[in-house]
C-alpha cells in the first residue's frame, strides 16, 4: 500500500457506471451503498453528467475510450485490486466501453483469480424502453456476459438479451436459464412479474434447479436509481459475508425502504 493513501483499507470492489454531480443513480448509488456497508470502493465513471437527463438541462457526456482505458490500466499498475472481490459493471456510456472493460477484466482476473464480475446490463426498462443505444445493449452481450459470475437484469433487459417475451414468472425463469447458458453462474431478474399486480418480484436463479422469488409491494414513485440502489446493497451484503439468497433478500428490503423514503441513507432525519 502506497504511503500516499489516506484511506489505507484494502479495496473490496471496483464499480464502473454512470456518475452524476447531482443525483442518486449509477456510481452515486452503487458505490455509496457498498461504502455504507463498510467496504472501500473504487468508482470509475463511464459517463459523467451534471444531473439526470430528465431535467431541462444536462451537461457532460461519456468518458473517452482513452481515458477509461488509462484509468483502468492505472488501477492494475497501482495493484489496487490486490484484495478486491468484485468488479461491478452498470451503465455504459458508449458501445466501445464493453470491449475495453472486458479486455481489462480478463487481464485483471489473470492477475487476481478470485475476482468476480457482477454485471447489471443497464440499457432500458418497461416504462421507457431503451434509454441506451442498441449498440450499447449489444455490447453487453457481445463482450461482458461471458465473463459475468452474476447478472442482475430487469425483465425488459432480460427479454432483450435472450430474445424472448416475458409475461409471467415462468417466462422470467426460463429466460434467466437461457441467459445462464451464455455465461453467468447466477441470475437475478429484477422487476419480475407476479400473480398479484400489487407486488413486484425479484427472481434469483442459483442454478438450473434452485430458484427463489422475493416479492415486495409496489411503490408509486418517479424516483430513478432503484436498480443501482439494489445492486450496491447486494454487493455490500455479499462483501459482508452473506450468502447470495440472504444478500438478495436484504437488497430487496433496503431498496423498498429507499423508494418509500424511509431508508436511513436517503431519508431526512428528524432532529
Amino acid at each position: 500500500m502506497s504511503g500516499f493513501e489516506l484511506d489505507t483499507r484494502p479495496v473490496a470492489a471496483v464499480v464502473l457506471s454512470s456518475q452524476l454531480a447531482y443525483g442518486s443513480v449509477g456510481n452515486n448509488a452503487i458505490a455509496r451503498m457498498i461504502e455504507l456497508a463498510g467496504h472501500r470502493t473504487v468508482a470509475v465513471p463511464t459517463v459523467l453528467l451534471s444531473n439526470l437527463p430528465h431535467y431541462p438541462s444536462v451537461a457532460g457526456g461519456p468518458i473517452s475510450d482513452q481515458w477509461l482505458g488509462a484509468i483502468l490500466e492505472d488501477l492494475l499498475s497501482r495493484d489496487a485490486l490486490r484484495d478486491a472481490s468484485y468488479v461491478v459493471v452498470g451503465y455504459l456510456g458508449a458501445a466501445s466501453q464493453g470491449r475495453i472493460i472486458a479486455d481489462w477484466f480478463r487481464a485483471a482476473r489473470a492477475r487476481y483469480p478470485k475476482l468476480r464480475l457482477i454485471l447489471d446490463p443497464a440499457f432500458g426498462d418497461t416504462d421507457v424502453g431503451l434509454y441506451a443505444s442498441e449498440e450499447v445493449a449489444s455490447s453487453y452481450a457481445e463482450h461482458l456476459v461471458e465473463h459475468a459470475w452474476l447478472m442482475t437484469p430487469n425483465c425488459f433487459e432480460l427479454a432483450l438479451l435472450t430474445e424472448t417475451q416475458i409475461h409471467d414468472e415462468q417466462d422470467a425463469a426460463n429466460a434467466a436459464l437461457d441467459l445462464m447458458d451464455a455465461g453467468p453462474a447466477h441470475v437475478i431478474a429484477t422487476s419480475a412479474p407476479t400473480e398479484d399486480e400489487d407486488f413486484i418480484g425479484c427472481l434469483l436463479l442459483m442454478d438450473e434447479e434452485e430458484l427463489e422469488q422475493f416479492d415486495t409491494g409496489r411503490i408509486s414513485t418517479e424516483a430513478k436509481g432503484a436498480g443501482d440502489c439494489f445492486l450496491g446493497q447486494l454487493t455490500g451484503a455479499l462483501l459482508s459475508g452473506l450468502a447470495l439468497p440472504e444478500a438478495v433478500a436484504r437488497a430487496v428490503a433496503g431498496t423498498s425502504e429507499a423508494l418509500a423514503g424511509v431508508h436511513p441513507a436517503f431519508a431526512v432525519q428528524e432532529a
